[in-house]
């Protein structure tokens, strides 16, 4: 068990990232989600959650991280979209790589 420990999600409203939450807090990890809901939902976050409606390419970001001080974070955040991907690569990897 992790009790006491904090995890940090990003891309938790999605359909991956929310079944994660949903282990992390069965584990007894307490858990913030950070996510644009740009294709994640906010139904999908687990009530128990800490949510973030933030862009993880926003350096506010830094505030949430100093908030939280996460012992793990789970990058799972992502732009989805193969059209935006193509039309703009940079913004692409920016957002799934550098974050």
């Amino acid at each position: 068990m992790a009790e006491g420990k904090t995890a940090l999600v990003t891309g938790g409203a999605g359909f991956i990232g929310s079944h994660l939450v949903d282990c992390l807090i069965g584990n007894g990890y307490h858990v913030a989600v950070v996510d644009n809901l740009s294709s994640g939902k906010l139904r999908n976050v687990n009530p128990v959650a800490t949510f973030y409606h933030q862009d993880i390419t926003q350096s506010s970001l830094q505030e949430i991280f100093q908030r939280e001080n996460p012992d793990i974070v789970f990058h799972l955040a992502a732009q989805i979209s193969v059209t935006e991907s193509s039309r703009d690569p940079l913004k692409d990897g920016e957002t799934n790589v550098i974050g």
